[in-house]
């Protein structure tokens, strides 16, 4: 039986070598390789037998296997946003010890306004302002930490969860940015653009289609 690879380097084939010199080259994902289990040329990444090897490269790919489901995804969600809460407290304190407040009306006044006096009032101006800081801060807050070591936020790092693109590789920041403005408009939406991952083939939601992501369960 042939096991024998070969490798294409500057267009010229190489080769035959055995896997564990195959292993010693150090393939990168991209390495075209004519493996004896396959047909004809392919990526490194998209052989099955070098999975272990990239593996332990910390690349980690999407299969079946691994991707998040749901509930995990929701339970991350939960932790982020109770420390997006207390983030966006501090902000708001900041601005107001510089002088920018809100004028946020209590529940019981804002029973006694109709929409007319809503819209005719602060309120509705202010209210904006606030919920442009939070989904600015959510970006920020999402974007730096999905594109650094950690691939996701806090509360996927406590849920061991990553984001990864389809070769397994951390997000590249413009990356995450698509991402998390992604989030921010599944969320003004109603929470709708997350629904899709109980039936995409690979457990996606909207914002993961936009930034060609995948969420993964360590």
């Amino acid at each position: 039986m042939n096991s024998d690879y070969y490798i294409l380097e500057d267009g010229e084939q190489k080769g035959p070598f055995t896997f564990d010199e195959l292993i010693e080259m150090e393939p990168d994902l991209h390495t075209r390789v004519l493996s004896p289990n396959a047909d004809g040329w392919q990526d490194a990444c998209d052989l099955p037998e070098l999975y272990d090897y990239f593996l332990s490269l910390g690349v980690n790919f999407p299969t079946e296997d691994n991707l998040a489901s749901f509930w995990w995804r929701l339970l991350a969600y939960l932790i982020d946003y109770i420390i997006l809460s207390y983030v966006l407290q501090f902000i708001l304190t900041i601005l107001a010890s510089k002088g920018v407040t809100f004028h946020i009306p209590s529940y019981n006044d804002l029973s006694k306004l109709s929409l007319n006096d809503m819209l005719k009032t602060r309120f509705m101006a202010d209210l904006l302002k606030i919920q442009l800081i939070a989904n600015v801060t959510l970006v920020l807050y999402n974007s730096i930490l999905e594109a650094s070591g950690w691939k996701g936020s806090v509360g996927k790092k406590i849920c061991k969860l990553i984001v990864v693109d389809a070769d397994g590789m951390g997000l590249s920041y413009p990356n995450a940015l698509v991402r998390s403005l992604g989030k921010v408009f599944s969320i003004t939406i109603f929470y709708v653009g997350f629904l899709s991952i109980f039936w995409s083939e690979y457990r996606q939601a909207l914002h993961d289609y936009l930034a060609k992501s995948y969420v993964i369960k360590l």
